[in-house]
């Protein structure tokens, strides 16, 4: 029964975020092959040492040879994180879910895992938000003005 348990655990703690955190996500990597493309809005609904999830109106494939850049700002320290999509599912109409497995070096790991129990001590012991760059307002209605601002260019 141990060993059941212990196959299901996390090897990082995850932080669910309310609110979620806006990141600029970039695809930077196809098959191997560097990209030079603009980046979109994202919102990061939880984070780990190891992994984060977000909601977009993108609609991405779920493919390790597709390498994504996520940059956010938690604690006024700019985050860039790069991983590949794992899960999707739809969150709502016109938006979907991601879960992303994050793949960098370990000390990048470390760093990020270290900001992520800081944020959770945080908001555990204050309740009130660090500095960095958190959603004011309605997921729905951000998603929706990113698409829009995006389908203007």
């Amino acid at each position: 029964m141990d060993r059941l348990v212990t196959m299901h655990q996390r090897e990082y703690f995850r932080l669910k975020l309310d609110p979620p955190l806006c990141a600029d996500m970039t695809i930077v990597m196809i098959k191997g092959k560097t990209l030079e493309v603009g980046s979109t809005s994202v919102l990061i609904e939880d984070i780990s040492g190891g992994g984060l999830r977000f909601l977009t109106h993108l609609k991405l494939p779920v493919h390790d040879q597709l390498v994504l850049q996520f940059e956010t700002n938690v604690f006024s320290q700019s985050l860039k994180m790069y991983g590949h999509i794992v899960r999707s599912a739809q969150w709502d109409v016109g938006i979907n879910e991601y879960a992303v497995k994050l793949t960098m070096e370990e000390a990048m790991h470390r760093e990020i895992n270290r900001v992520v129990n800081r944020l959770a001590i945080r908001l555990r012991q204050k309740g009130a938000l660090p500095a960095g760059s958190f959603l004011q307002g309605d997921r729905r209605e951000f998603l929706a003005a990113v698409r829009l601002r995006e389908e203007q260019l």
